[in-house]
């Protein structure tokens, strides 16, 4: 019992923040991350034609950016926790146009009676400046530096007279349902190896959503202006 407590420990250890190590300390190809972008813009495309998602579109039409995790990961045993890494992408206020990607890390730890192992995908809005100033920072938790909430889906979605008033709106998808995510603690860090890999450089999120001095056409993101962003 023991040993798999710890091993579970060391797996979520990796998985969860195992990510946010400095970027040559682990190997990214440029294929894995213009890789992750695409599923990231696919994982979009999924939530935009699924049925029952008035809330997500309105969420999506009023947002400033969006942060798109195709895999989060979360395992338990005794010790939980959730590990994915994702890209974000941001309205520029004055062309309309999207600026990005930016890579991230998204993770959290929980603690009490839990087993097993699921994947979601994971789409999250930022609908106000407080988000994208959040999303400008090296490391911010949900919930505690920046207010979040639970995107609705359904039937009874549709009857929602307005958005909730939070920095952040999360979507997700299990297995085929979609729903809301929990969000307290979640730990959201840059992640330097892929935003390096991608570039060529030493970019800063700011650098890339701010000032534009992207290294790659990829950041001109026009598959995402295609989805609908």
């Amino acid at each position: 019992m023991k040993k798999i407590m710890f091993l579970t420990a060391v797996f979520l250890s990796a998985a969860v923040f195992g990510l946010g190590m400095p970027f040559k300390a682990y190997a990214v190809t440029p294929s894995q991350a213009q890789i992750l972008v695409e599923q990231a813009r696919l994982t979009l495309n999924d939530f935009q034609n699924a049925p029952d998602m008035s809330w997500f579109h309105s969420a999506m039409r009023d947002s400033k950016g969006v942060l798109v995790v195709p895999d989060l990961v979360k395992v338990g045993f005794m010790l939980g926790g959730s590990g994915g890494t994702g890209v974000f992408f941001m309205k520029d206020p004055s062309s309309g146009l999207c600026k990005g990607p930016v890579f991230y890390n998204m993770g959290s730890f929980t603690f009490g009676l839990q087993a097993g192992f699921e994947k979601s995908a994971v789409v999250i809005f930022a609908m106000d400046d407080a988000a994208v100033n959040a999303m400008l920072s090296n490391q911010f938790k949900l919930s505690a530096d920046a207010s979040a909430a639970l995107g609705m889906m359904g039937k009874g979605a549709s009857g929602q007279a307005s958005l909730p008033a939070a920095s952040f709106i999360a979507f997700s998808r299990n297995r085929g349902i979609y729903g809301g995510l929990t969000l307290e603690g979640t730990v959201v860090t840059v992640n330097k190896n892929y935003n390096w890999t991608y570039y060529g450089e030493n970019l800063s999120p700011a650098d890339i959503l701010i000032a534009g001095e992207t290294g790659n056409a990829g950041g001109l993101c026009v598959s995402f202006e295609r989805a609908g962003l």
